[in-house]
């Protein structure tokens, strides 16, 4: 009987902390930002989109924000609810969020190295720069992806949270017209001859 129970308990919090970072990876908070969460500040209801409210004591600017989701994660949000238990006013959306130790225990369980092949090192808000990396790989205008993160300069999501080596240089040379003009013209050539 106690095992059963504390295997439900393992279980409940092994989703707890891979709802933490899936939150972290998907939405780009930090991980004070998304320790502060309380259960009303998630609008997975809202129409057109759904978003978290962070409030400006949260913020480490300062400054509140309206951070959308994308619909896959408003359903793993809705079913981590539904496990939570009782939910009143303040409810935090994590009971146990995951310390750095904890976080080194998870990369150690799932074979990942603390720092990888160029030195870097692999920690909590590593997830924050995977979240702006994954914005530029899916070319995310830059200013849209300085917005998303929450960044006040331009230089700090392009230059620190954009790894260039996981940058699709190879296709953005292929995205340039024939400037030659011995194939097929391109939308940008047949602008510029217009």
């Amino acid at each position: 009987m106690k095992q059963d129970a504390r295997r439900k308990k393992l279980e409940r919090l092994g989703r707890e902390r891979a709802m933490f970072h899936l939150l972290a990876v998907s939405t780009g908070l930090r991980r004070n930002e998304i320790c502060q969460l309380a259960v009303e500040q998630l609008h997975l209801d809202c129409v057109p989109h759904p978003y978290i409210e962070l409030c400006a004591a949260q913020a480490k600017s300062g400054r509140g924000a309206s951070l959308p989701l994308r619909a896959d994660m408003v359903d793993r949000l809705q079913a981590y609810l539904a496990d939570h238990g009782p939910v009143t006013p303040g409810t935090k959306l994590f009971c146990h969020p995951p310390t750095i130790r904890v976080f080194d225990g998870d990369l150690q369980a799932a074979g990942i190295t603390k720092k990888d092949a160029r030195g870097r090192v692999v920690d909590i808000h590593a997830l924050r720069h995977t979240f702006g990396t994954h914005l530029s790989v899916a070319d995310v205008h830059p200013r849209t992806a300085m917005a998303a993160m929450r960044h006040s300069r331009i230089e700090l999501t392009m230059n620190y949270y954009t790894d260039p080596v996981l940058l699709d240089f190879a296709g953005a040379v292929e995205s340039l017209p024939d400037f030659a003009g011995t194939g097929k013209p391109s939308n940008l050539r047949n602008a510029v001859l217009a």
